[in-house]
């Protein structure tokens, strides 16, 4: 019997669906890929096997299989019924060709010329993209990925096919996530043409340039959370570099200056709709003249009340001193009639 079982195993040969190597394999853990192939294997082989069984030959433990097994669950690749302590190995191929084909709806013979333009145009682009960041083996599902984003955000081809290079050049082409959330913050920024793309991309390096100068300037490295703040800077207030540094010149006598105290600053500036040098400064000095004035005005003088002040005689102040007899009984002089060097006038 076990003869006739390894002969059956060394001539026979497990399927692995390519759907799987291209969409599933690189997500999973390691543990999870061996799990699932040889459940592929038990299955064909009409095998019963446990969670001890599967963990002796995993070389593994039986907890870290029961976590391979729930990985595997949530990408659908398998059925757990623990009522009948049951696997059942989901037929993924069906499960990718309902996502891909969907019942067609009737249309009226112009839609339907523009929806084969749109078409050709859209097959053409996935071609490329297949060809030039997939090396010819995309998953299929990116196909729906991408048709998605032409309808939800309306990019052009040339805007779809710059999103792949972006992401590419990141090494990021493995994540869908990923990729989903740049062509989403591509389409809050009002991205739509390629010449949307292109303003976006110089306003992005005239940002990072920003921030290398400011980060040069209080000698520390910017986060991801002051890179926000110096773009809001940039894009949203059209505050140039000449500007910012007249903020930044502000933080000197600070101990540890931040980009939060420079941002009230700009704020103030803004809100006067100050954008230039000469205005700012004009601003800064017209300020500092009230708030001098408002110091000087504020000081008291010594003449408190409006009351006249009292004059004292030298004679009055002397009264206050009692005179001290010399050894010789004769009466000290005042302390006036002594020169400096000490002798008697």
């Amino acid at each position: 019997m076990k003869l006739n079982e390894s002969r059956k195993l060394l001539l026979s040969d497990t399927l692995v669906p390519d759907i799987f190597i291209t969409e599933y394999l690189p997500s999973l853990s390691g543990l999870s890929v061996k799990l699932y192939v040889y459940l592929l294997l038990s299955v064909r082989t009409g095998r019963t096997v446990s969670a001890q069984d599967l963990a002796r030959r995993m070389g593994s433990d039986e907890e870290s299989i029961r976590t391979a097994l729930l990985e595997l669950a949530s990408w659908q690749l398998i059925d757990q019924q623990q009522e009948q302590d049951a696997v059942i190995i989901q037929d993924i191929k069906s499960m990718e060709i309902e996502r891909l084909y969907r019942p067609k709806t009737t249309n009226q013979p112009s839609e339907a010329l523009d929806r084969q333009a749109k078409f050709s145009q859209r097959e053409k682009l996935m071609g490329d993209i297949n060809k030039t960041f997939f090396q010819g083996l995309m998953s299929p599902s990116w196909f729906g990925e991408i048709d998605n984003w032409f309808d939800q955000y309306r990019f052009d081809p040339e805007v779809i096919y710059a999103l792949f290079q972006e992401c590419g050049r990141r090494n990021k082409l493995d994540s869908k996530a990923y990729i989903a959330r740049v062509a989403e913050n591509w389409s809050q920024r009002g991205i739509v043409t390629y010449a949307d793309l292109n303003r976006y991309f110089l306003e992005h390096e005239k940002v990072n340039k920003i921030c290398q100068r400011i980060g040069q300037k209080l000698r520390r490295r910017l986060t991801a959370y002051d890179e926000e703040m110096v773009s809001r800077w940039v894009e949203k207030m059209g505050f140039d570099f000449d500007v910012i540094e007249l903020a930044l010149r502000k933080t000197v006598r600070l101990a540890n200056p931040n980009l939060a105290y420079i941002d009230k600053i700009l704020e103030d500036w803004f809100s006067h709709q100050l954008h230039t040098v000469e205005a700012i400064q004009t601003y800064e000095k017209e300020r500092s003249s009230r708030q001098r004035g408002k110091r000087s005005g504020s000081q008291k003088t010594g003449n408190a009340g409006n009351f006249d002040q009292r004059e004292y005689s030298d004679d009055y102040l002397q009264s206050f001193f009692e005179q001290i007899p010399l050894e010789g009984g004769e009466p000290q002089p005042p302390s006036d009639a002594v020169d400096h060097k000490g002798g008697d006038t």
